[in-house]
């Protein structure tokens, strides 16, 4: 059956967060940022410098940082939610597999 002319078209208020695309843009760059990180560290064999894990926790703080900024942007008002709860995902995952990583570093 067709849809009337009026029932197609339905204009909210509603917007893109930029706190949330932010938080999508975050948890992009810590993605790219952890897969170098792991290429790097397996072109050095494991023996890579200091700047290495510098690195390591820069992307860390840098997901913790994305995924403040996703539930941030979840409890705003009139938006699409599609790129706060990407970005909240995506740095929910690396945080926890970086602080795996860490703590396993710390024990081995």
């Amino acid at each position: 059956m067709l849809k009337k002319r009026k029932e197609v078209f339905k204009f909210t208020g509603r917007s893109h967060s930029v706190k949330g695309i932010a938080a999508a843009v975050i948890g992009g760059l810590g993605t790219a940022g952890l897969l170098v990180l792991f290429i790097l560290s397996s072109v050095y064999r494991g023996e890579g410098s200091i700047l290495l894990g510098a690195a390591g926790m820069i992307v860390f703080v840098l997901t913790i940082t994305g995924f403040i900024l996703g539930v941030r942007a979840c409890m705003e008002k009139e938006i699409y939610y599609t790129a706060p709860i990407t970005g909240m995902v995506i740095n929910g995952i690396l945080s926890i597999v970086l602080f795996i990583l860490y703590i396993t570093g710390l024990f081995l």
